[in-house]
């Protein structure tokens, strides 16, 4: 059968998936590995989003998603100079190959002290604010601290660029029309300031991500200076505003499984809770493919052109890959099995920076505040996003500071 017709519907917009989107999905999984949404066709079981993430007939949607949203030529640019995850080959394995010198674990692994150094700046802060907001007074700005520290952008340049990642993560909306003039403006601005960056460290390099980058292309093939200011740019949105989200979500998840004093008693677990958060709520919860040539896959026929939606909320939720899958559980073995970051040669390329600065900031958490506690509700925001996360978290330090 050809896909159409034969693939069930699933309203994403439903009372029954608002209400409890696990347990919509679940009923799903259990008639089709694959619904129509009104994003269109949606893969939701484990086994096929990790095994059509890495299938050669499929490759980066492209372009075509933004333009069948009637996108800007801002977002244009983007789609087609920025967004990694959406340049089709080769031109994306050439990009990837140039900013893979920049994510090496030794890189990583230095910036450990930089990222304890924010963090605890960040919560000395809060010593005097009960109630505070997690997301506000914390995620907002810790990640793309940790950022500019690997691109070597300097510190008080921050503030200048902090909103226009944020805004960045308007493109994760559907539908787009409403958010357009605020992703414009982000667009715009990040493109300047980064092309005054990388001007910068070509005349002066340094022990950064950027000079890095820039020297590599030596061994790697040379970026266009659109590829370049695009790769830079993705990198400050996809680390800024995924992990704001993420970050957040792991420590509500913590406190409302009731299991913040179980870490805080065993902290080597700590890399353990940080892979059975992004499991369970991943911040970002859909990967982008398109069929290049017909495809046959379990009893279907997705034709060539056709857009597939890898939905990995619901792939890292499928019982038949996580045993009791909506329970959060510090000793699952296999939660680093999860594909929020996907896998194969699209895995994210951050995916080490943002374990590690996740896991440093949860284990000063951890040590300044043994009784945190919700303070209220967290603030979702409304509609549909390929996106998810609390805008506002407010907290509590409960029964005092460490």
């Amino acid at each position: 059968m050809t896909v159409g017709p034969s693939v069930p519907d699933f309203d994403l917009l439903g009372d029954e998936c608002r209400r409890d989107p696990s347990a919509a999905f679940a009923a799903a999984r259990d008639e089709s590995w694959i619904v129509r949404t009104v994003r269109g066709y949606e893969v939701i079981t484990y086994a096929a989003c990790r095994e059509l993430s890495v299938d050669r007939r499929l490759d980066s949607v492209g372009p075509s998603y933004y333009r069948d949203l009637g996108a800007s030529g801002e977002i244009m640019w983007y789609a087609t100079q920025a967004s990694l995850p959406m340049i089709e080959e080769p031109r994306h394995a050439r990009i990837r190959k140039a900013l893979q010198y920049g994510f090496t674990r030794p890189r990583i692994e230095g910036l450990r002290p930089r990222m304890r150094e924010i963090a605890a700046r960040l919560l000395d802060r809060l010593t005097d604010r009960d109630p505070f907001d997690l997301v506000g007074d914390f995620t907002d700005i810790y990640p793309i601290e940790v950022l500019c520290a690997l691109m070597g952008v300097p510190e008080a340049d921050i503030a200048r660029f902090r909103g226009w990642t944020v805004d960045l993560g308007l493109l994760a909306k559907f539908p787009l029309q409403p958010h357009m003039a605020r992703i414009d403006a982000a667009i715009r601005g990040l493109r300047e300031y980064l092309g005054e960056l990388i001007e910068r460290r070509r005349a002066e390099p340094g022990d950064d991500f950027v000079s890095t980058v820039i020297a590599a292309q030596r061994e790697t093939g040379t970026l266009t200076p659109d590829e370049l200011c695009g790769a830079l740019l993705n990198l400050l949105f996809a680390g800024h505003d995924t992990t704001r989200y993420q970050f957040g979500s792991a420590i509500q998840l913590l406190v409302e499984h009731g299991l913040w004093s179980r870490l805080r008693a065993a902290p080597e677990a700590i890399p353990a809770a940080v892979e059975e958060s992004m499991r369970l709520e991943p911040s970002l919860h859909v990967l982008l493919r398109q069929a290049v040539e017909d495809v046959e896959y379990a009893g279907l026929t997705i034709p060539a052109g056709t857009a597939l939606i890898l939905n990995t909320f619901a792939a890292n939720r499928d019982p038949a890959m996580f045993a009791d899958p909506d329970r959060f559980d510090l000793r699952r073995v296999d939660a680093g099995r999860h594909l929020t970051f996907g896998v194969g040669g699209h895995m994210c390329l951050g995916h080490l920076l943002a374990r590690t600065e996740m896991s440093e900031a949860l284990r000063l958490f951890l040590d300044r505040f043994p009784g945190l506690a919700l303070a209220g509700e967290p603030a979702v925001p409304a509609g549909l996003s390929a996106m998810s996360g609390a805008e506002r978290i407010p907290m509590t330090v409960g029964s005092g500071l460490g």
